[in-house]
């Protein structure tokens, strides 16, 4: 059961450091590509915004996929999906005009994000006991934190093998090989994943609502043990008896997401979600590098920058993973969100100054925004990083949770994606300044659903959080 329940673990983790590649792996690539094409700034941000954008498609449909064809399957989609894209995105560079050909692989890249967003948070809390679902869905957003630091560690390796992006002895020629490279790296994950999932067992509440009992308590047992299986199961089929019960009363019941009993977690989940990407945690990501040389800092340093900042965050997540079943989710959301406001305020300010001409890029100006940047990663790590996909998978009812989450993710991404779709062109008409101020603003709004609004699910079942919004 233990070597199960690791191996478990591990895979749906791999997911998480797909989607952390999926977002990590631009920032590295971007500078290079721009040095080596004529994209506009609008298209640069085209480029990254489309992972966002394809994440968003998937979104519209990973729910009902999930539901069709049960998470396992959809898991495997989504790595075979992300390791396509990657070969679209290389062979761009043939073309005198790729930019149609690599916005096509981003979007495909994106696509595998939306479905592992989605499945593999619902997968670990339908697999998971209540004492136990909190370290294993902060396990995705470790492996996430890890994609981001692998994708960095590439693009600093390859600085050092071919040179800055920002060096002018390099031949064009080698900087298109050095994006490539960047990208190629990254497929590996993607098929450890694709070949790795065969052996997942189904998630025991989609087996169990199509009428298969004995594989549902097969898999639980796999994952929590015998003993822990039958109280899970058991209290599964009390929650169906009462949903009948309640169907019998009320025949015109259905299972909508506009059912009273269904529409506050619904919305909650929701506006966690959507207040998670208003912090711009993904532009931050996406344009780390670009981020650091407007600063101030030159060359390798900004890659260095960049892998410091993202090192940061896989030690404080395996902070959060610790403390999430122990402090609870309100608690890590309150600290996390306070911490996000003021190291965005550094940002901003740094880049206020340097609008101003208060103070020129400088080694000095670079190292405060880096130390903004860390304050800001370090609490999102604690808060709403592992926060974030316990909220989207806890808070749905099970009837619903599939399609419910498929929502709430799809409004996720279109908020991610519109703000990094505009990032470039808005840092370039009204300064960087105005982007992070405005970002802090947004996560006022998310410290107080956090504080007044969110209620505490942790140690409690799935089948108790449905029951308490009942």
């Amino acid at each position: 059961m233990k070597n199960y329940a690791l191996y478990l673990l591990v895979m749906a983790g791999l997911g998480g450091l797909l989607y952390g590649i999926d977002v990590g792996v631009i920032a590295a690539a971007l500078p290079y590509i721009e040095k080596t094409s004529s994209y506009t700034s609008q298209q640069l941000s085209f480029v990254v915004s489309a992972v966002l954008f394809g994440s968003v498609l998937s979104s519209l449909f990973a729910g009902a996929l999930a539901e069709w064809l049960g998470r396992k399957k959809v898991i495997l989609i989504s790595a075979f999906c992300f390791t396509l894209s990657i070969p679209i995105i290389c062979a761009s560079a043939l073309f005198s005009n790729g930019f149609a050909c690599l916005t096509l692989g981003r979007i495909l890249q994106g696509a595998s994000a939306g479905l592992v967003g989605v499945v593999v948070p619902m997968y670990l809390a339908e697999c998971l006991d209540a004492d136990s679902r909190g370290k294993g869905t902060g396990m995705f957003q470790l492996l996430l934190t890890i994609g981001l630091v692998f994708a960095a560690v590439v693009g600093l390796a390859v600085t050092y093998l071919v040179g800055a992006s920002d060096d002018m002895t390099v031949e064009a020629s080698k900087k298109v090989v050095a994006w490539q490279t960047i990208f190629w790296c990254s497929a590996v994950p993607g098929l450890v994943l694709f070949f790795g999932a065969f052996r997942l067992k189904e998630s025991p509440r989609w087996l169990y609502r199509r009428g298969r009992s004995v594989e549902a308590l097969a898999s639980l047992a796999a994952n929590n043990g015998e003993e822990k299986a039958a109280k899970i199961l058991d209290d599964m089929i009390k929650a169906d008896e009462a949903e009948a019960a309640e169907k019998a009363a009320n025949a015109a019941s259905r299972d909508s997401l506009l059912q009273k009993k269904y529409v506050i977690p619904f919305v909650l989940a929701v506006v966690v979600l959507a207040c998670t990407q208003a912090t711009g945690v993904n532009s931050a990501l996406n344009y780390s590098v670009k981020i650091f040389q407007e600063a101030g800092f030159k060359g390798e340093f900004a890659n260095w920058a960049d892998l410091g900042f993202k090192i940061v965050n896989v030690i404080m997540t395996i902070v959060a993973v610790a403390l999430v079943d122990r402090k609870g989710r309100t608690f890590l959301l309150k600290l996390g969100t306070s911490g996000n406001i003021a190291g965005l305020c550094v940002v901003g300010g740094t880049f206020l100054a340097i609008s101003n001409e208060w103070a020129a890029p400088s080694l000095a100006t670079g190292i405060t925004v880096m130390a903004g940047f860390v304050v800001f990663i370090a609490f999102y790590a604690v808060g709403p990083g592992v926060c974030v996909w316990l909220a989207l998978s806890e808070l749905m009812p099970n009837r619903i949770r599939a399609n419910g989450m498929s929502i709430a993710l799809l409004i996720n991404q279109g908020v991610s994606t519109t703000i990094a779709s505009v990032f470039l062109p808005w840092a370039d008409r009204f300064g960087y300044h105005s982007i992070f101020f405005t970002l802090a603003g947004f996560t006022v709004i998310y410290f107080i659903t956090a504080a007044f609004f969110m209620p505490e699910t942790k140690g409690k079942t799935l089948e108790e959080i449905e029951a308490f919004f009942k």
